[in-house]
């Protein structure tokens, strides 16, 4: 009895452990956090939908209603999709991209990559798939420069139509067919040609249709063997639509609509736009779909009617609406934020919060995204409106309290300091009510904030005269003059405060650091002191950051530099380059890079993000490199890094970039102080699971040995921060037998032990 019961309580313990962890992604994969709300195309076959959004895709299966995300994380080989259209003749999917790259994906769920188009360097202009037309097996792209044939038997281009003027590169909006000949919808007028002639690739073969004006054609259709075309209107709502009925062109009567696409189906003409309009074969509209419950509009992008009449509709605001009448409305959207524009992070234990701002232009809409518990928290606009009508924008900092992590604030770029608490709007801040300082013309710039070791709250407010200021957790503000700042000039982007207590400032537009020893006297500024660091080269500082050993990271237009003594910047120390050896030469740091972003992990590595060049992952004192993240060799969606944020907890690091945000699970985490809190995961360790092995909740450089039951040693390691990685695999490099291991965790002066077991099933 007392073995069963043991027996039984280990199962209990490691289905906890088990649980505890299983949302949580696999060490060393990605993750997309993308929207999938603002739709571009939709498609349909054997029962199952597909929605598309700039970003990604994704499939609903209309018997039980499962979900299935596709991106570029999952499979797809590229972002920024224009159509997906299904083939019924042999059940392929297509997934065309602005830059032209293209997927050819099968009923065994197979992607073929056809990159000719994005990789031809001889096409000028736009490369983008405008629409896709199939023809049993072969699929005519309607692109920037012409006409695209594709086998989708073959996966290969069938034939190329370049028709413009000589054989110029025309945009072609869409194609269409009759009984004689293949129709061209494009900026300048409608091109035909006979579709049996032998060389449709001889622009000679193609004329202009003379019965329609020399304007930009969006679409065209063959609607019951009448063509349907539309043309585009400045005015809102006022694009026109016109059939064909043998003499003369006809306009469509009754509109008002801003059309995105004809399409048909079931003997029915649908115009798609802000609403569907629907047609019957007389040009009669007969329904127009404009409401999604009766609740707010419908933009529509795309619409598919399916065999039960059952319209699906992707739309821009909304993801895929399943539809049969204005009143009988499903809604169906992938868990995810409000927009995939990511510009700053904040990651706690509890929460992900994504700014979307930037400081050009004037962005209002989804300004911010909350992630808690693996899943996303909706956030409508109205929630963060100020008091007194200020008006906000361009959200480009965010910071929770380490202290108290429901406290969440944000850094307006147009407006000032904005105060939420367990995820509601509760204060707003600027120059009115608060010493924030102002431009001249009375506006309040937000962006560098940071905690120090007391919790006060430190902030930069860019353009005015007193730029720094301080917030104190009684709610008492000081402001700061900085030597050498200029109203309506300085810009200050970054605010760190070091374990010395000195504050660092970084002015952007002058490219000076300021340094700030208030010996905390913040009422009595005479005995402060106030230097800017003195760069001997000509780099600009674009970033900085404490690491754990409390040196201080820089990044720069030249690569990355540190400042191993901080604590003497007022006696002379200053910025060191990092000298590394690569292919027999010495080397300065990343020196051709530009940074964005540093990041320092649990086992004090670096992150560093550029502009240019992906992501870099540096030992911790930067001289190895570990990891080298692109576009090219990895799903990350873009090279330009605007932001890296790690949640120290899991090890898991988030890069938002200029297309989007993703993550990837890291191997260090943040070293605990005891091993109170000791697990391991995944436990138990199945015969289908390959992947490493984590123990977590280790103090810094645990000595990690891993042995059978018998005690025979089968693995060492040592813990990065507070996590280890084993492989599963013994010391000659065999996977493990079925068993229970045992896992002794001694910190580096053996002062504290702790074993845990993994059980291993074959």
């Amino acid at each position: 009895m007392f073995y069963k019961i043991n027996i039984l309580f280990f199962s209990i313990f490691l289905a906890v452990l088990f649980n505890a962890s299983a949302q949580e992604i696999p060490i060393g994969t990605w993750q997309d956090h993308l929207s999938y709300k603002s739709s571009v195309a939709v498609t349909y076959g054997n029962g199952i939908t597909y929605c598309a959004s700039e970003s990604a895709l994704f499939s609903y299966n209309n018997d039980d209603g499962s979900i299935e995300r596709l991106n570029l994380v999952s499979g797809l080989s590229d972002i920024e999709i224009t159509n997906v259209k299904f083939n019924s003749y042999n059940n392929k999917l297509i997934v065309a991209y602005k830059n032209g790259n293209i997927d050819i994906i099968d009923a065994n769920k197979k992607i073929t990559n056809l990159n000719f188009i994005k990789n031809n360097s001889s096409i000028s202009g736009s490369k983008s798939v405008n629409k896709i037309l199939f023809n049993n097996n072969l699929a005519y792209l309607s692109t920037g420069f012409g006409i695209v044939v594709l086998n989708t038997d073959k996966n290969e281009v069938a034939d190329t139509y370049l028709y413009g003027n000589l054989g110029a590169f025309i945009n072609t909006n869409a194609v269409a067919f009759d009984n004689n000949y293949i129709y061209a919808a494009t900026n300048n007028g409608v091109f035909f040609a006979n579709k049996n002639s032998f060389n449709l690739a001889d622009y000679n073969e193609w004329s202009q249709l003379s019965s329609l004006s020399n304007q930009k054609y969006s679409n065209i259709v063959n609607y019951n063997g009448t063509l349907v075309v539309s043309t585009d209107s400045p005015n809102w709502e006022s694009d026109s639509a016109y059939y064909f009925n043998g003499t003369t062109w006809i306009k469509i009567n009754n509109i008002g609509l801003n059309i995105n696409k004809l399409e048909t189906f079931n003997n029915k003409l649908l115009i798609v736009g802000s609403g569907v309009g629907i047609y019957n074969t007389n040009f009669i509209q007969e329904d127009v779909l404009y409401t999604h419950g009766g609740s707010f509009g419908i933009d529509a992008a795309d619409v598919h009617l399916d065999e039960n009449n059952t319209y699906w509709i992707a739309d821009k605001n909304n993801g895929l609406l399943k539809q049969k009448d204005n009143w009988n409305v499903s809604q169906i959207i992938p868990d995810g934020p409000n927009t995939s524009a990511s510009f700053a992070l904040d990651v706690n234990e509890d929460a992900l919060w994504v700014v979307s701002g930037g400081y050009e232009g004037y962005r209002m809409s989804n300004l911010f995204n909350i992630r808690k518990n693996y899943e996303w928290v909706q956030t409508p606009k109205n929630m963060y409106n100020p008091q007194n009508g200020n008006q906000i924008y361009n959200f480009v900092s965010v910071l929770s309290n380490p202290k108290n992590t429901s406290q969440v604030f944000i850094g307006a770029w147009g407006g000032g300091l904005l105060e939420f608490n367990n995820d509601v709007f509760t204060n707003f801040y600027n120059a009115q009510n608060s010493v924030l300082d102002s431009t001249s013309f009375g506006s309040t710039s937000v962006s560098g904030m940071a905690f120090d070791k007391n919790n006060n709250l430190w902030v930069t407010s860019s353009y005015g005269d007193k730029v720094l200021a301080v917030k104190t957790p009684s709610n008492n503000w000081y402001n700061f003059k900085l030597d050498g700042t200029m109203v309506d000039y300085s810009v200050l982007t970054k605010v760190v405060v070091d374990k010395n207590d000195f504050v660092w400032i970084l002015d952007s537009k002058s490219n000076k650091t300021h340094i700030l020893k208030h010996n905390n006297t913040f009422d009595d500024v005479s005995d402060d002191d106030k230097i800017i660091l003195p760069i001997n080269d000509s780099r600009e500082i674009t970033t900085f950051i404490e690491d754990l050993d409390g040196e201080m990271w820089f990044g720069s237009n030249q690569g990355v530099g540190v400042i191993y003594n901080p604590s003497n910047v007022f006696s002379g120390e200053t910025i060191q380059p990092i000298y590394i050896q690569q292919d027999g030469q010495t080397q300065l740091l990343l020196e051709s890079e530009r940074i964005t972003a540093i990041a320092v992990d649990g086992a004090n590595r670096k992150w560093i993000g550029t502009q240019t060049s992906g992501v870099y992952l540096l030992s911790d004192d930067g001289t190895e490199e570990i990891f080298h993240f692109t576009k090219e060799n990895s799903p990350l969606f873009s090279n330009n890094i605007y932001d890296i944020k790690i949640n120290n907890k899991t090890g898991e690091v988030f890069f938002a970039t200029e297309k989007g945000l993703l993550s990837y699970k890291s191997t260090a985490t943040e070293a605990q102080d005891d091993f109170s809190n000791v697990f391991v995961y995944p436990n138990p360790v199945r015969e289908d699971y390959h992947g490493v092995i984590a123990i977590r909740g280790l103090v810094k450089d645990t000595d990690v040995r891993i042995t059978d039951i018998s005690g025979n040693l089968v693995s060492q390691t040592k813990s990065l921060g507070g996590q280890a990685i084993w492989d599963g695999k013994d010391l000659n490099g065999n996977r493990v037998q079925t068993g229970v291991y045992m896992v002794f965790n001694a910190s580096p002066e053996g002062e504290l032990k702790k074993a845990a077991k993994i059980l291993f099933i074959h």
